[in-house]
């Protein structure tokens, strides 16, 4: 499995940006540097002119464009890898962190997509890997799920889990719980 690790910036930048709008969706860039089966997110973006409504939220390319630009400024080796954005609690439904078919289409192989789910949890949970590739745990009141996911287009439009990794938060264990 592809894996991606995030640094505690690029974390802190995610779940801040996702639990400051909880009942909106939220989206950002994702920096850093892509590697063969791995990405390394250094820096997280969010994005404050997305079109954001309570059910989706896309990226101008233009500005992404514009990002790499400023990167290649900057140097360090850092790029845009890709996005990030939030699923939101849907009436009954809770959020998850499995990709719509809007995320799917708006989507390019060869970049890595995070994706955010934010429910209400009254009690807390500490920072866990699961085995599917997630990362879990909760924040005050806000239970969040971070899954990530790269788009495959081989005769058809598929995506791969990726698994997530952020020791910060997670610690360095070795064994993912059972999900």
């Amino acid at each position: 499995m592809i894996e991606c690790f995030i640094t505690p910036p690029a974390y802190a930048a995610i779940v801040t940006s996702v639990i400051e709008v909880f009942a909106k969706e939220t989206i950002g860039f994702l920096v850093g540097v892509k590697a063969e089966k791995k990405f390394i997110v250094e820096y997280a973006i969010p994005y404050q002119t997305a079109d954001v409504g309570y059910t989706h939220a896309e990226v101008d390319l233009k500005r992404a464009e514009r990002v790499n630009e400023v990167l290649k400024l900057v140097g360090e080796g850092l790029e845009f890898i890709g996005d990030f954005h939030s699923h939101t609690k849907f009436g009954q439904s809770a959020a998850d962190v499995k990709p719509s078919s809007t995320d799917l289409f708006l989507t390019k192989e060869g970049e890595v997509y995070l994706i955010v789910a934010v429910n209400s949890r009254k009690r807390a949970q500490r920072w866990v890997e699961h085995s599917d590739g997630t990362i879990s745990g909760t924040i005050r009141g806000y239970h969040i799920k971070i899954g990530g996911y790269t788009v495959i287009r081989t005769g058809f439009r598929g995506y791969r889990r990726v698994r997530i990794k952020c020791p910060a938060v997670t610690g360095l264990s070795c064994e993912p719980k059972k999900s």
